[in-house]
């Protein structure tokens, strides 16, 4: 009876329960209503119109799935931004830069002389609270959520944000409307009585019996045994993580795997994974209303930490500029359609293109050596 009640849970154990909370549409302004901001290029542009009538030439193929591989294509990482409007001169933001200017002094990023952050589109900046409320949709191990969402969009924020980050990143920061920090939680235990309230809640029309108290326990000890987010001082947290994984992994061994384990993660690995899920559906949403983002990892973690009051327990994996596109205008060598060409700006600081749109998509490895059927190696190709 003990043997089969261990078996139960170790299966149980290896089912990690993905679910999400109900979560309803963020209001939007009647002045949003109708209103895109500048898409990054015109094929991107074009290829959005025309996701509904390419339905009817792709059989089997549902809008929704048309329009998601055109918001995919037109996805990329912006280099440049255009700045909305110039900041006047401001006590606070000169009062916000001095207190990472000691900080900075021995990181490597060279900033220009006199650079400042621009004045955001309250515009830009709403879309994009209403694309990181859509993306809380997207799942995490047991709905448990660890990890928060950062917006940075005033000019003291940017700026203080800006001295932390490395080469054109910090350009970005200042030129963008808003940036997006990605925080993960690397201490998930701390809320666990947060989330035992969580789990009592039930969406409005669903008719589900109330969660039972061993139930509630039980998943709040899976998730505390897969994050590795236990609630004490790290100098602690850490060892007990490493002895509980090595334990776990010992169990499976030693039974010659008749027991059967999961792989355990450290507490960064199992946070950043959930939270990356979210950046990644935050800047698809923002590419489908037309919003240019640009993901950075290139910041100075503690200085961020220390400017913008980021508790220790949240690791930064991922930064995610937005905005409009910065784009270079030329002449049209066809007089006769007085158009103008818009073309992406210049590649970044270390050389590499990304990809203005659809059009310009950057390449990829071939799709035998990344993706295999069955076993490893195996070419993922059809029957004949």
């Amino acid at each position: 009876m003990i043997r089969l009640r261990i078996k139960s849970l170790m299966w149980l154990c290896a089912s990690l329960i993905t679910s999400d909370a109900f979560v309803g549409p963020m209001p939007v302004s009647k002045d949003d209503v109708g209103r895109s901001t500048r898409s990054p290029t015109t094929s991107c542009r074009t290829s959005l119109e025309q996701a509904t009538s390419a339905t009817n030439n792709s059989p089997g193929s549902s809008a929704m799935a048309v329009a998601f591989d055109s918001i995919n294509r037109c996805r990329y990482a912006c280099t440049r931004f255009r700045r909305h409007a110039e900041q006047s001169k401001s006590p606070a933001a000169d009062q916000m830069k001095d207190t990472t200017a000691k900080g900075t002094k021995d990181n490597n990023t060279k900033q220009k002389p006199g650079a400042t952050a621009s004045v955001s589109d309250l515009t830009v900046v709403r879309q994009a609270l209403h694309c990181l409320n859509m993306a809380r949709r997207a799942p995490s191990g047991f709905n448990s959520q660890p990890y928060r969402l950062l917006m940075v969009s005033s000019e003291p924020a940017k700026e203080a944000l800006a001295l932390c980050c490395h080469g054109r990143n910090a350009d970005r920061v200042r030129d963008s409307d808003c940036t997006i920090l990605f925080l993960a939680d690397r201490e998930w235990g701390r809320d666990m009585s947060r989330f035992g309230t969580f789990l009592d809640e039930r969406p409005a029309n669903a008719k589900l019996p109330p969660m039972g108290k061993w139930v509630k326990r039980k998943i709040q000890i899976l998730v505390l045994m897969f994050s590795s987010g236990y609630p004490f001082p790290r100098i602690i947290a850490s060892p007990m993580s490493f002895i509980v994984r090595f334990v776990v992994g010992l169990v499976g061994t030693v039974t010659r795997r008749r027991i059967l384990m999961p792989t355990l993660s450290s507490a960064e690995t199992w946070a950043t994974k959930n939270t990356m899920l979210v950046a990644m559906s935050y800047m698809l949403a923002a590419t489908s209303r037309g919003l240019a983002t640009c993901p950075m990892e290139g910041v100075w973690a503690q200085g961020v930490r220390r400017a913008l009051g980021i508790p220790r327990r949240y690791a930064i994996p991922l930064i995610v500029s937005t905005g409009t596109p910065y784009h270079s205008p030329t002449d049209s060598n066809d007089e006769t359609e007085g158009k103008q060409q818009i073309e992406e700006d210049e590649p970044d600081d270390v050389g590499m293109a990304h990809g203005a749109g659809s059009g310009k998509a950057t390449p990829r490895y071939p799709l035998r050596d990344v993706v295999f059927a069955d076993t490893f190696g195996e070419a993922a190709l059809l029957p004949p």
